[in-house]
């Protein structure tokens, strides 16, 4: 219903993840809604983590995530952009909209075989992702649209939360 698709999440909460390992990772996500200490967006970086969600770092905290771990023992600045469920090509819609105010040394693509062309398919049939392919030039300049995407994904999950919860919208237990 939008004019724009969201590449990432909300912006500036704290997000729990699956347990997988005995317990549930809670982040704060960045001021573009990625999982990333928010003043790391400060730095010149040199590493750019693009992928989903074992990118993300799902079911693990944020220091043992691949930009966690470049950051400890590389001693440097790694910049987190996967997220769960994204394919090939959100991952290079999300890398278009973003890596112009970043302008990493390096960039890591974490590619999953098991399930990354299957998402390719589903996302070829996206208008707005089919256009970062037909045009070079197109951006949806999400960069400056984050209230937005936070406003819009916010009505999403309370719309899912409550279509599928006995919590009534007016309650306002939130």
């Amino acid at each position: 219903e939008k004019n724009f698709l969201p590449l990432s999440s909300i912006s500036n909460v704290r997000t729990i993840l699956c347990n997988e390992n005995g317990y549930y990772p809670i982040y704060t996500s960045d001021r573009f809604g990625f999982n990333n200490p928010d003043a790391e967006w400060n730095n010149n970086i040199e590493y750019l983590i693009i992928g989903d969600s074992f990118a993300l770092g799902s079911c693990v905290n944020e220091k043992d995530t691949v930009s966690g771990k470049i950051r400890l023992y590389k001693n440097t600045t790694a910049l987190n952009l996967g997220h769960g469920g994204n394919g090939p090509l959100t991952e290079y819609a999300t890398l278009r909209e973003y890596i112009k105010m970043i302008k990493p040394k390096y960039i890591i693509w974490m590619y999953y075989e098991a399930n990354d062309l299957e998402n390719l398919k589903h996302e070829l049939k996206n208008k707005i992702l089919l256009k970062y392919l037909l045009d070079k030039k197109f951006s949806q300049n999400l960069v400056e649209k984050q209230n937005d995407i936070d406003e819009y994904l916010n009505n999403v999950y309370q719309d899912f939360l409550f279509k599928n919860t006995k919590l009534n919208k007016n309650d306002n237990k939130f």
